[in-house]
């Protein structure tokens, strides 16, 4: 069951794109896409398959290839010279200085929160003692999660030929990567102080003094920029119940303003008018009614015995619900009420996407009149044998002659 939605993902990506249903006008990003976790479902697509750069989305990645390489998060390391000499003069930093000691565990903290290039590089040479070899690491990962149209040149995003995704691969990449549970545990964190008291914030957080959105949807982020790249934005955001990623890139850094977060407000605005968590089955409701035998009740009602959410359009098409059951046909009077009878299966447009037992919804009570209407052509065929077999045993037997 391990990773079982990457795998859902990685299946669903391999059939050519199609167009959405959903229509988001007005978008600054150039790519995009959104997709339901929970279901595995993808909403909407902007260019998704579109190489492109990535700037620090890059940052899932060196996350993910150091976790899986780690043995102890709690182990501390020691901030070198040759651990922030490569760090570009412009790149996004955590505020490391060398001579300073941390563990694994605030160094990737450092890298996704503040998307800190001073953590990347650290990790990378400690981990495996060059850059060029934690690279080699995270394009083995890709070729791992077919990222077919993904490949890294360095550890932070910084701008570089041949450094690259698309909006599909980012989000297959951090789809996986939320498997990870210290992973989605870092990714969802706001704020965080490392243990030689260095306090680091999300990018989100920060981004977002300009425009003082309410994000508490959000549940985790990891933000970008560069020249090439514009400003790039991934969130896993909730909606009544229900995990939604959304990955958009190469929207426009311009009059003091990260129009990526303009995006996932629109995006935001324009789930919330268009789709919900709808019980598509709701716990004790009616979803069939069976004949009774021997009771005084001539039917039953079978309910369902607990709830089917699903995250779709408000007004979606009913005739996509389908409901199986499978089970027993006829309820006899000794069943009651709550009793495990079958099974239903549910189905929307045409896929599976729960089974729930079937249970009875009241008692039944036994009849003696129904008892013997089921089973008088019994009794009648019952009586005559035994009349017959009387009527034989009292017939006089012949009496035979002496000659």
């Amino acid at each position: 069951m391990k990773k079982i939605r990457y795998i859902i993902l990685t299946i669903l990506l391999l059939f050519p794109t199609m167009l959405s249903a959903l229509e988001i006008d007005g978008l600054y990003s150039k790519y995009a896409i959104i997709y339901n976790r929970d279901n595995g479902e993808i909403l909407y697509e902007k260019d998704s398959d579109t190489k492109t750069s990535i700037a620090s989305l890059t940052k899932i990645m060196t996350t993910l290839v150091a976790l899986e390489n780690i043995k102890d998060l709690d182990k501390e390391i020691t901030i070198t010279n040759e651990m922030l000499e490569e760090v570009p003069w412009d790149a996004s930093v955590a505020g490391l200085k060398v001579g300073d000691t941390v563990t694994y565990k605030d160094l990737l903290y450092a890298v996704l929160l503040p998307s800190g290039a001073d953590a990347t590089d650290s990790l990378a040479i400690d981990l495996f003692g060059s850059i060029d070899l934690f690279v080699e690491k995270m394009n083995d990962k890709a070729k791992e999660l077919k990222l077919e149209n993904t490949h890294f040149v360095n550890t932070t995003g910084y701008d570089a030929k041949n450094h690259y995704s698309t909006a599909k691969d980012i989000l297959s990449l951090l789809n996986y990567a939320l498997e990870n549970e210290t992973f989605k545990e870092i990714y969802e964190t706001r704020s965080y102080t490392l243990t030689n008291g260095l306090k680091v914030k999300s990018t989100l957080e920060t981004s977002n003094r300009t425009y003082d959105y309410d994000l508490s949807f959000v549940k985790g982020s990891k933000t970008g920029y560069t020249d090439d790249a514009g400003v790039c934005l991934s969130a896993l955001s909730d909606y009544n119940g229900t995990d939604i990623i959304t990955i958009t890139i190469n929207a426009p850094y311009e009059y003091g303003r990260s129009r990526n977060l303009e995006d996932l407000m629109t995006i935001h605005d324009v789930l919330l008018d268009k789709y919900d968590t709808l019980n598509l089955v709701t716990k004790g409701e009616t979803l069939k009614t069976l004949k009774t035998k021997y009771a005084k009740e001539k039917e039953i009602e079978i309910i369902a015995n607990k709830d089917i959410k699903r995250y779709v359009e408000k007004d979606y098409d009913k005739d996509l619900l389908e409901i199986k059951y499978i089970g027993e046909e006829t309820v006899r009077n000794t069943t009651k009420k709550g009793t495990k009878i079958g099974k239903f299966e549910i189905y929307f447009d045409k896929e599976l996407i729960g089974t729930i037992d079937a249970l009875t919804k009241n008692n039944l009570t036994f009849s003696i009149w129904e008892y013997i209407k089921t089973n008088i052509i019994y009794y009648v065929i019952l009586l005559v044998l035994i009349i017959g077999t009387f009527k034989l045993m009292k017939k006089p037997k012949k009496r035979k002659i002496r000659r």
